[in-house]
C-alpha cells in the first residue's frame, strides 16, 4: 500500500492543504491511519476519492452531494448509492440542457439569426 501525507496527498491532486483538511471536515475524505504522532496517513483510495470530489465539484455537483455519495459509499450502502446517483444524474442532465440552450443561443447570435441585444442587461429573448 502506498502511504501519502496530506501534503503528497494534496499535491498529487493538484490542491492544497487546507481543501484536503475542509474535505475531511466536511466527511469527503478520510485517512487510513493517523501515526503515533498524530500526522493524518492516506491511501491510493483516498486519492481516488479526492480526484472524483473535484472532478464532480467542476461539473457543478455540489460537495454536500459529494459527501452524501461518498458516505453511501464508505457506508457500502446500495440503496443511498442509488439515490445519490439519481440525484447527481438529474443534476447533470439539468445542466447539459442549460449548457445546450445557452450553446444555441451563442450560435443564433454568431449566425445573425437573432436580433441584437437590447441594451438591457437580460438577454432572455436571444435564448428562446
Amino acid at each position: 500500500m502506498k502511504a501519502y501525507t496530506i501534503s503528497r496527498l494534496a499535491a498529487d491532486a493538484g490542491v492544497s492543504t487546507s481543501i484536503v483538511r475542509d474535505y475531511e471536515r466536511r466527511g469527503l475524505l478520510q485517512p487510513c491511519r493517523c501515526t503515533p504522532g498524530g500526522y493524518r496517513v492516506y491511501d491510493r483510495t483516498a486519492l481516488e476519492r479526492l480526484r472524483l470530489v473535484l472532478a464532480a465539484k467542476a461539473a457543478g455537483i455540489s460537495l454536500a452531494t459529494m459527501a452524501d455519495l461518498c458516505r453511501a459509499m464508505t457506508n457500502d450502502d446500495p440503496a443511498a448509492l442509488h439515490s445519490v446517483f439519481r440525484e447527481i444524474d438529474h443534476m447533470l442532465d439539468r445542466q447539459v440542457r442549460a449548457i445546450t440552450r445557452f450553446r444555441t443561443g451563442l450560435t443564433r447570435i454568431r449566425q445573425g439569426k437573432s436580433s441584437r441585444p437590447s441594451s438591457s442587461p437580460c438577454y432572455n429573448t436571444i435564448f428562446d
